[in-house]
């Protein structure tokens, strides 16, 4: 399984969803987190916490899909956390994925900015296109905006998934920390993982 975390606008939740699904992935099998950001904030995440079950490499590069295989020798999962605004650099971490999760906040703003992340998932240029899945981070429960926006995404048939991330200080503090077993981030990667059995 190879899971490129994708997104052009920053600040949806990127760098943690890949940290958390790797340390996850990690505790399963051997896995590699590819830091594709420059401004390599998994890298700095995986300094501050020292002992994590995954490695982690930095690879902020426009050709990652060809380096992949060198970066990710005996691993059986990949995770590669992408930057904001980086085009070309994003589009290599999806042509090397299987599959590409995109995390979005729920509200109108980050709705409308979706638009140039699909559209380059659009055009990769493949014989076979990874599995593309909208994953609604920093959830405000109890209020409208998950439910309105999974009605705007059904309309745009984009695939969100059932898993959604809660709006939590346990997220936002959580930075250099190991991240802990299960929580909604286990309940995300048992999804993911059940999705790509049913696909395969």
């Amino acid at each position: 399984m190879r899971i490129a975390v994708a997104n052009l606008k920053g600040g949806v939740g990127k760098t943690t969803t890949a940290v958390h699904l790797a340390a996850g992935l990690g505790r399963r099998g051997p896995t590699v987190l590819i830091d594709a950001d420059p401004e390599a904030y998994a890298s700095m995440w995986a300094q501050r916490a020292g002992e994590l079950p995954h490695r982690t490499e930095s690879a902020p590069y426009d050709d990652l899909d060809a380096r992949l295989p060198s970066l990710t020798a005996g691993a059986e999962y990949v995770v590669i956390d992408t930057p904001p605004g980086h085009k070309d650099i994003v589009r290599a971490a999806a042509r090397a994925a299987d599959t590409v999760l995109i995390p979005l906040i729920p509200s109108l703003m980050d709705l409308r900015r979706l638009r140039p992340t699909v559209e380059l998932l659009a055009d990769l240029g493949l014989r076979q296109d990874p599995v593309i899945y909208v994953l609604l981070t920093c959830v405000r429960w109890g209020t409208l905006s998950a439910r309105t926006a999974r009605e705007h995404l059904a309309e745009r048939h984009l695939p969100v998934l059932e898993t959604e991330i809660p709006l939590s200080d346990a997220y936002k503090q959580g930075f250099g920390q190991v991240p802990r077993k299960g929580a909604w981030y286990g309940q995300l990667l048992d999804e993911l993982i059940g999705a790509q059995v049913a696909v395969g």
